[in-house]
């Protein structure tokens, strides 16, 4: 009697669709039905794996009774598929269908809507091989006809760069394409730097292309200005914009949330701004970006004004505004702000996630506070190898260099894997402490992990510090073993040259860099120019700052100038260096003047030298200490001690020290 009124409550339990149950009620459900001797019976146990599935929070509970299932049905495949495939582990989706292949290999699912979703679960994990034969699957079935199945494939082929000639097949293929065909093949071409190609795409739907019903929406419309930031520039923003406020998309909160961020991005906040005020109704998003825009462009009272409008206006607040916030502080360098946003958080009891104190970690580091920057560290999770990185790179930042390293061990130590961003902070601390030892250890941990072994980024860095470390032969190495270069590459390696005194060397680089059609940048040119200027190649640096000019269209910079002036200034060609400093491009700055004093010293034009060093004291920009003793050394050798004294005495009045000489033509390299 018992046991027939312990059935009929379970019967009721899990055939009523309204009751709400808890994991805590499933798991003691689950419990009579393995102590009443059910738990095999799949007219139970398909009730009950619906119910645990359709709770994100019970859903590994359900794939536990998948799992033991002896022999699963069809229904119960299906719901595992779907239930995978949406939530966050889209492996064990992929997992249930290969069971159900070798369990049932002659029944095949029926329902369209499953290979769409293994296809977003193989899209998810980027697993191409698995996905081909999931397509094969829907080939052999007929559904490459569903027009759900098909935008999915044009997803998942669209998001590889190898494999988005098999999207656009397919996407010329479908004899009827909707907006979500036209999205996904856009967004792929966005994510590929295939920006171009994607605006083709939409000004081919606007034209009728595809249809007179086929309309852009406002995802096509996010997903083109999200791209402008990176590709497509002001002007496409612009136009895009405009195509919105015609046909009634620019009041859309997506629509004016990537409007906001490209206009941040491209330091145009009085745009963003004025977006951000005509929106009708703001969400958190909204607030955020305009935060982060004006963090981005060094705006920390904006920030802050933006932030507290929100407390007032009771809008919620998350991380990502907190982040935001922090940044503005720490590219300000903005210590009392970034203090008080700090106490803020104690303050409200928000919990230091790991990006926050990561933030935070940054925010101390750029404002010089390297043992506030490791208190937040010490109170963060210790397995988060976010937290660390962050750390690191404060103590680059703070010039702890051997900190750094230590830090290194202790990673080791904890059996945490280190990323690109924790080399790239080694590396730098090896570089900037010029302990080549260190360097040389970190090289050979990169080599012997599989992980980091190739990395691009990490070889240029690693071309770059055993470079600056004087070792061209290693840096030669690194630079030969590359599979692939890219102008970063070639530049650290042109620029290494240069550095070291191997100025044909740095040149025979730049042409191999030609021929191999790698397009040169600014930096490429102070590095070639600067091996012209140590090697005396005075033709070659003329014809090369003219080949950068009208050639690349690169405009130059005070580094690419300096070093034509101290090309000729070296060569005692002292009328043409100033003749160039007249025509400069950009105004000419101490470091310049500072060259061509020095020069005529060197080559005893007194009458030049004496008439740029009293023109020196003239100009109201180059009042710095380093002005002051040039000056006052060439008075010396000029024999005019009077001006001397009035040179040294004004040192003194302006309580002016002398500090170290550093090269700004080698900071621009870094």
């Amino acid at each position: 009697m018992n046991h027939s009124i312990q059935i009929q409550k379970l019967t009721l339990l899990l055939h009523n669709k309204t009751t709400v149950l808890s994991t805590q009620n499933l798991l003691q459900i689950h419990a009579q039905l393995i102590t009443a001797g059910l738990h095999s019976d799949h007219t139970w146990l398909l009730p009950l794996f619906q119910l645990c599935s359709s709770n994100p929070s019970t859903l590994h509970h359900a794939t536990s009774i998948f799992t033991h299932a002896q022999q699963p049905n069809t229904p119960t495949l299906h719901t595992m598929i779907l239930r995978h495939a949406s939530e966050a582990n889209p492996l064990h989706a992929i997992s249930s269908f290969k069971a159900m292949q070798r369990m049932k290999p002659n029944t095949p699912l029926d329902d369209p809507f499953i290979y769409a979703s293994l296809i977003k679960a193989c899209n998810k994990l980027s697993a191409i091989r698995e996905g081909k034969s999931i397509h094969c699957h829907i080939l052999r079935l007929g559904f490459d006809c569903n027009v759900n199945v098909l935008n999915t494939l044009v997803h998942f082929y669209s998001n590889s760069a190898s494999l988005i000639g098999y999207a656009c097949c397919l996407f010329d293929r479908i004899p009827e394409r909707t907006i979500v065909t036209v999205n996904c093949m856009v967004s792929g071409y966005v994510k590929n730097k295939l920006f171009d190609m994607g605006l083709d795409l939409f000004n081919g739907v606007l034209s009728g292309c595809y249809g007179l019903s086929l309309k852009p929406n406002h995802v096509t419309l996010v997903i083109l200005i999200s791209g402008c930031a990176e590709f497509g520039g002001f002007s496409v923003g612009e136009l895009l914009h405009s195509y919105c406020c015609k046909v009634g998309l620019s009041l859309r909160n997506e629509v004016c949330n990537a409007l906001m961020d490209l206009y941040a991005k491209l330091g145009r906040m009085g745009d963003a701004a004025r977006v951000f005020h005509e929106m009708p109704e703001r969400d958190l998003v909204s607030w955020n970006t305009m935060i982060a825009g004006y963090a981005k462009n060094n705006n920390c009272g904006k920030a802050l004004t933006l932030f507290k409008e929100m407390r007032i206006g009771n809008v919620g607040y998350d991380r990502v505004s907190l982040i935001g916030l922090i940044s503005a502080c720490a590219n300000t360098r903005d210590l009392d702000t970034g203090k008080m946003v700090h106490g803020y958080i104690k303050a409200s009891g928000t919990e230091a996630t790991v990006p926050v104190g990561t933030a935070l970690i940054n925010m101390y580091s750029k404002c010089g506070l390297i043992d506030f920057a490791r208190r937040v560290f010490d109170e963060l999770p210790a397995e988060n190898i976010a937290s660390w990185n962050s750390m690191i790179h404060g103590y680059v930042e703070c010039g702890h260099f051997c900190e750094a390293l230590r830090l290194f061990n202790l990673i080791k130590c904890r059996k945490l894997i280190p990323d690109e961003v924790t080399m790239l902070g080694l590396i730098s601390a090896c570089r900037n402490s010029e302990e080549l030892y260190h360097g040389v250890h970190i090289h050979s941990y990169i080599e012997s992990s599989d992980h980091l072994n190739g990395n691009i980024f990490l070889s240029n860095a690693l071309i770059d510090m055993y470079a600056k470390c004087g070792c061209m032969t290693q840096a030669k190495a690194v630079f030969d073993k590359m599979p692939e270069k890219d102008v970063v590459s070639w530049t650290s390696i042109i620029v290494g040259h240069a550095i070291n005194g191997e100025g044909k060397e740095a040149l025979v680089a730049f042409q191999q860099m030609n021929a191999e059609k790698i397009e040169p940048n600014s930096v490429t040119f102070i590095g070639v120019l600067l091996a012209c200027d140590h090697a005396g190649l005075i033709e070659d640096g003329r014809n090369l700052y003219d080949t950068m000019c009208k050639v690349y269209d690169i405009e130059p910079r005070i580094e690419h100038c300096g070093c034509i002036v101290d090309m000729h200034a070296r060569a005692g060609m002292l009328e043409e260096a100033q003749e160039f400093v007249k025509n400069m491009p950009v105004e000419p700055n101490a470091v310049v003047w500072r060259m061509l004093i020095n020069a005529c010293r060197v080559h005893g034009n007194f009458t030049m030298g004496l008439s740029l060093a009293s023109g020196l004291k003239e100009l109201s920009t180059l009042r710095g200490p380093e002005d002051h003793v040039i000056s006052s050394n060439f008075f010396a050798e000029a024999g005019r001690w009077s001006d001397v004294l009035r040179a040294r005495s004004s040192m003194v009045v302006q309580k002016a020290p002398k500090v170290a000489g550093k090269s700004s033509i080698l900071d621009a390299t870094t």
